[in-house]
């Protein structure tokens, strides 16, 4: 399973909210088939960035245990050479 697959749950959840929240501000009635359409569309876009760009999405947590935010000595220590990768994923 690809790791950006359960990502299209949350990308889908994201159209929605952003979609409900435009609707406020333009004052439209917000129909239940919005919904599904915003659903969709975030799964797609998510779909698609997953195939074109791998390394978008990390893994999707298992547990809540497991989020963790990076510490700030990683995030400021530079001691080496970051390793960048450029194009698809060597195999």
């Amino acid at each position: 399973m690809p790791p950006w697959l359960p990502w299209i749950f949350v990308g889908g959840l994201a159209f929605m909210a952003l979609s409900f929240i435009a609707s406020k501000y333009q004052d439209k009635p917000h129909k239940n088939i919005s919904f599904a359409q915003d659903f969709i569309s975030g799964g797609i876009v998510i779909a698609l960035l997953g195939s074109l760009v791998p390394d978008a999405f990390p893994a999707f947590p298992v547990a809540l245990n497991d989020l963790k935010l990076p510490s700030m000595t990683k995030l400021v220590q530079v001691d080496d050479d970051l390793d960048i990768q450029v194009g698809p994923l060597r195999r």
